[in-house]
Protein backbone atom coordinates (compact mmCIF):
# COMPACT_ATOMS: atom_id res chain seq x y z
CA UNK A 1 0.00 0.00 0.00
CA UNK A 2 2.69 2.58 0.81
CA UNK A 3 4.74 1.77 -2.53
CA UNK A 4 1.48 1.87 -4.40
CA UNK A 5 0.99 5.45 -2.67
CA UNK A 6 4.29 6.76 -3.40
CA UNK A 7 4.16 5.35 -7.21
CA UNK A 8 1.05 7.25 -7.68
CA UNK A 9 1.91 10.64 -6.09
CA UNK A 10 5.50 10.84 -7.84
CA UNK A 11 2.51 10.33 -10.97
CA UNK A 12 0.95 12.78 -9.72
CA UNK A 13 3.28 15.11 -9.59
CA UNK A 14 4.68 14.48 -12.74
CA UNK A 15 1.19 15.11 -14.33
CA UNK A 16 1.03 18.71 -12.53
CA UNK A 17 4.32 19.62 -13.98
CA UNK A 18 3.23 18.39 -17.16
CA UNK A 19 0.07 20.44 -17.45
CA UNK A 20 1.79 23.91 -15.80
CA UNK A 21 4.72 23.83 -18.85
CA UNK A 22 1.48 23.11 -21.24
CA UNK A 23 -0.76 25.21 -19.39
CA UNK A 24 2.84 28.15 -19.71
CA UNK A 25 3.26 27.20 -23.65
CA UNK A 26 -0.20 27.64 -24.66
CA UNK A 27 -0.52 31.12 -22.63
CA UNK A 28 2.63 32.22 -24.39
CA UNK A 29 1.66 30.76 -27.76
CA UNK A 30 -1.87 33.03 -27.07
CA UNK A 31 0.36 36.40 -26.65
CA UNK A 32 0.63 36.83 -30.40
CA UNK A 33 2.44 40.35 -30.88
CA UNK A 34 0.62 40.61 -34.46
CA UNK A 35 -2.79 40.29 -32.52
CA UNK A 36 -1.78 42.80 -30.38
CA UNK A 37 -0.46 45.19 -32.36
CA UNK A 38 -3.13 44.91 -34.87
CA UNK A 39 -5.35 45.88 -32.12
CA UNK A 40 -3.83 48.57 -30.72
CA UNK A 41 -3.80 50.14 -33.94
CA UNK A 42 -7.19 49.46 -34.32
CA UNK A 43 -8.18 51.18 -31.10
CA UNK A 44 -5.86 53.93 -32.17
CA UNK A 45 -7.52 54.41 -35.38
CA UNK A 46 -11.58 54.32 -33.94
CA UNK A 47 -9.82 57.23 -31.44
CA UNK A 48 -10.22 59.18 -34.37
CA UNK A 49 -13.47 58.21 -35.65
CA UNK A 50 -15.53 57.21 -32.56
CA UNK A 51 -14.53 57.86 -28.88
CA UNK A 52 -17.07 56.04 -27.50
CA UNK A 53 -16.46 52.66 -29.65
CA UNK A 54 -12.52 53.19 -28.94
CA UNK A 55 -13.44 52.89 -25.38
CA UNK A 56 -15.41 50.15 -25.48
CA UNK A 57 -12.72 47.89 -27.29
CA UNK A 58 -9.79 49.20 -24.69
CA UNK A 59 -12.66 47.44 -21.90
CA UNK A 60 -12.59 44.09 -24.21
CA UNK A 61 -8.82 44.74 -24.88
CA UNK A 62 -7.87 45.09 -21.16
CA UNK A 63 -10.75 42.26 -20.27
CA UNK A 64 -9.17 40.23 -23.21
CA UNK A 65 -5.35 40.10 -20.98
CA UNK A 66 -6.93 39.96 -17.93
CA UNK A 67 -8.52 36.58 -19.03
CA UNK A 68 -4.82 35.33 -20.42
CA UNK A 69 -3.16 36.70 -17.46
CA UNK A 70 -5.70 34.66 -14.84
CA UNK A 71 -4.26 30.88 -16.57
CA UNK A 72 -1.44 32.35 -14.58
CA UNK A 73 -2.94 31.66 -11.38
CA UNK A 74 -4.83 28.77 -11.87
CA UNK A 75 -4.69 25.19 -13.69
CA UNK A 76 -8.25 24.35 -13.02
CA UNK A 77 -10.95 23.74 -15.62
CA UNK A 78 -13.11 27.04 -16.25
CA UNK A 79 -16.85 27.11 -16.70
CA UNK A 80 -17.80 27.72 -20.56
CA UNK A 81 -19.41 30.02 -19.54
CA UNK A 82 -16.44 31.89 -18.62
CA UNK A 83 -14.79 31.05 -20.98
CA UNK A 84 -17.02 32.03 -23.95
CA UNK A 85 -16.79 35.65 -22.02
CA UNK A 86 -13.03 35.52 -22.90
CA UNK A 87 -13.46 34.60 -26.53
CA UNK A 88 -16.49 37.24 -26.85
CA UNK A 89 -13.48 40.05 -25.55
CA UNK A 90 -11.05 38.36 -27.78
CA UNK A 91 -13.91 38.62 -31.44
CA UNK A 92 -15.03 41.83 -30.42
CA UNK A 93 -11.18 42.98 -31.22
CA UNK A 94 -11.29 41.29 -34.29
CA UNK A 95 -14.22 42.49 -35.42
CA UNK A 96 -13.07 45.95 -35.52
CA UNK A 97 -10.34 45.11 -38.16
CA UNK A 98 -12.30 42.23 -40.14
CA UNK A 99 -15.66 44.27 -40.21
CA UNK A 100 -18.67 42.85 -41.78
CA UNK A 101 -16.27 40.26 -43.40
CA UNK A 102 -16.63 37.80 -40.35
CA UNK A 103 -19.79 36.96 -38.83
CA UNK A 104 -19.28 35.07 -35.75
CA UNK A 105 -22.80 33.29 -34.65
CA UNK A 106 -23.16 31.16 -31.42
CA UNK A 107 -25.61 28.18 -31.29
CA UNK A 108 -25.13 28.00 -27.44
CA UNK A 109 -27.50 25.21 -25.83
CA UNK A 110 -25.37 24.14 -22.40
CA UNK A 111 -22.70 25.61 -20.59
CA UNK A 112 -23.35 23.59 -17.00
CA UNK A 113 -19.79 22.21 -17.43
CA UNK A 114 -15.73 23.13 -17.35
CA UNK A 115 -13.26 23.32 -19.75
CA UNK A 116 -9.54 24.11 -19.51
CA UNK A 117 -9.11 27.81 -20.10
CA UNK A 118 -8.11 29.13 -23.34
CA UNK A 119 -9.00 26.06 -24.82
CA UNK A 120 -11.82 27.41 -27.56
CA UNK A 121 -9.82 31.01 -28.71
CA UNK A 122 -6.51 29.08 -30.78
CA UNK A 123 -9.16 26.80 -32.52
CA UNK A 124 -11.63 30.27 -33.67
CA UNK A 125 -8.55 31.76 -34.37
CA UNK A 126 -7.30 29.66 -36.79
CA UNK A 127 -11.07 29.20 -38.24
CA UNK A 128 -10.27 33.37 -38.65
CA UNK A 129 -6.40 33.18 -39.86
CA UNK A 130 -6.67 30.09 -41.67
CA UNK A 131 -10.06 29.79 -43.31
CA UNK A 132 -12.15 32.74 -43.18
CA UNK A 133 -9.25 35.61 -43.71
CA UNK A 134 -8.22 33.23 -46.90
CA UNK A 135 -11.74 33.88 -48.23
CA UNK A 136 -11.93 36.98 -50.47
CA UNK A 137 -15.89 37.66 -49.77
CA UNK A 138 -14.86 36.72 -45.42
CA UNK A 139 -17.47 34.05 -43.94
CA UNK A 140 -18.88 33.05 -41.03
CA UNK A 141 -17.67 30.94 -37.67
CA UNK A 142 -20.20 28.87 -35.20
CA UNK A 143 -19.49 28.33 -32.00
CA UNK A 144 -21.79 25.32 -30.02
CA UNK A 145 -22.59 23.88 -27.70
CA UNK A 146 -24.65 20.43 -26.72
CA UNK A 147 -25.35 17.90 -24.54
CA UNK A 148 -24.44 14.33 -26.25
CA UNK A 149 -25.87 11.12 -23.97
CA UNK A 150 -22.27 10.75 -21.94
CA UNK A 151 -20.43 14.19 -23.12
CA UNK A 152 -20.59 17.31 -23.86
CA UNK A 153 -20.19 18.50 -27.07
CA UNK A 154 -17.92 21.88 -28.34
CA UNK A 155 -17.89 22.54 -31.95
CA UNK A 156 -15.89 25.43 -34.40
CA UNK A 157 -16.95 25.29 -37.72
CA UNK A 158 -16.28 28.06 -40.54
CA UNK A 159 -17.42 28.46 -44.27
CA UNK A 160 -13.84 29.33 -45.20
CA UNK A 161 -11.04 27.87 -47.66
CA UNK A 162 -10.71 24.69 -45.89
CA UNK A 163 -7.21 22.27 -45.85
CA UNK A 164 -6.16 18.71 -46.00
CA UNK A 165 -6.37 17.16 -42.74
CA UNK A 166 -3.46 14.85 -43.34
CA UNK A 167 -0.94 17.59 -44.76
CA UNK A 168 1.94 18.59 -42.66
CA UNK A 169 1.78 21.84 -40.27
CA UNK A 170 3.65 24.34 -41.81
CA UNK A 171 3.29 26.49 -38.84
CA UNK A 172 4.80 24.93 -35.85
CA UNK A 173 3.74 27.49 -33.51
CA UNK A 174 0.31 26.80 -34.68
CA UNK A 175 0.96 23.16 -34.24
CA UNK A 176 2.16 23.54 -30.87
CA UNK A 177 -1.36 25.26 -30.33
CA UNK A 178 -3.05 22.80 -31.32
CA UNK A 179 -0.96 19.99 -29.55
CA UNK A 180 -1.44 21.49 -26.35
CA UNK A 181 -5.32 22.07 -26.79
CA UNK A 182 -5.51 18.26 -27.56
CA UNK A 183 -3.18 17.75 -24.45
CA UNK A 184 -4.81 20.04 -21.86
CA UNK A 185 -8.24 18.54 -22.60
CA UNK A 186 -6.90 15.19 -22.26
CA UNK A 187 -5.51 15.26 -19.39
CA UNK A 188 -7.94 18.11 -17.43
CA UNK A 189 -11.30 16.20 -18.24
CA UNK A 190 -10.78 13.35 -20.43
CA UNK A 191 -11.68 15.46 -23.82
CA UNK A 192 -10.68 15.03 -27.12
CA UNK A 193 -10.19 17.49 -30.21
CA UNK A 194 -11.42 16.06 -33.68
CA UNK A 195 -10.42 18.32 -36.58
CA UNK A 196 -12.55 17.43 -40.31
CA UNK A 197 -12.11 19.89 -43.04
CA UNK A 198 -12.56 19.76 -46.82
CA UNK A 199 -10.69 22.11 -48.90
CA UNK A 200 -13.03 24.89 -50.60
CA UNK A 201 -16.02 24.45 -48.15
CA UNK A 202 -14.68 24.93 -44.37
CA UNK A 203 -13.82 23.51 -41.01
CA UNK A 204 -14.81 21.85 -37.99
CA UNK A 205 -13.35 21.26 -34.70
Amino acid sequence: DVLYFYIYNLKLKEIEKELEETRMTVLLSQINPHFLYNSLTSIAELCEIDSQEAQSATLNFASYLRGNMKVLNSNKPIQLEEELIHLENYLALQKIRFGDSLVIDYDILCTDFEIPALTIQPIVENAINHGIRKRESGGIVTISSYEGKNFYFIEVTDNGVGFDVNQKVKDNKEHVGIKNVRKRLDMMCKGKLKIESEIGKGTKD
